[in-house]
């Protein structure tokens, strides 16, 4: 009985193999950028920049998004940052880019999507989050 795959959500996928792919004989879910929308944006300079924005994330062929929170940063605004604040950043949720562009931004996070492939949603979730902050973290 070949029965359809499903999403994590419980909606039928439309296709098996786009969907997920087999590692070590396990299923696995492949996340994808579904799009994204820039929160807010500073800019001082070409070289002086910093950008909010949200991913929106789903499983491939599979509607659904959760949403993740990135600051784009120029190493220009960065070093002003840690002059100014006199204290430690910390680089989750940041993708720093001395030019930014906003569909290499997209392809960038589409080639990190495609390496937190994982058994159960709630693992691809965590493993997103090693980047970006989940919209659903407090």
């Amino acid at each position: 009985m070949d029965r359809q795959p499903r999403c994590a959500n419980g909606q039928i996928s439309s296709t098996k193999n786009d969907k997920m792919k087999i590692k070590e004989g396990e299923i696995v879910i492949i996340p994808e950028l579904k799009f994204t929308h820039v929160m807010s944006e500073e800019w001082i300079d070409s070289d002086d920049f910093y950008i909010c924005l949200d991913a929106f994330v789903g499983e491939v062929n599979c509607e659904g998004t959760e949403v993740f929170r990135f600051h784009i940063v120029s190493p220009k605004r960065l070093l002003r940052v840690l002059e100014g604040s006199n204290e430690i950043e910390i680089g989750r949720g940041y993708l720093i880019t001395t030019d930014y562009s906003h569909s290499k931004i997209e392809a960038r996070l589409s080639t990190l999507l495609r390496n937190c492939g994982r058994t159960t949603w709630d693992d691809v979730i965590q493993a997103i989050c090693r980047y970006g902050y989940w919209e659903s973290e407090t």
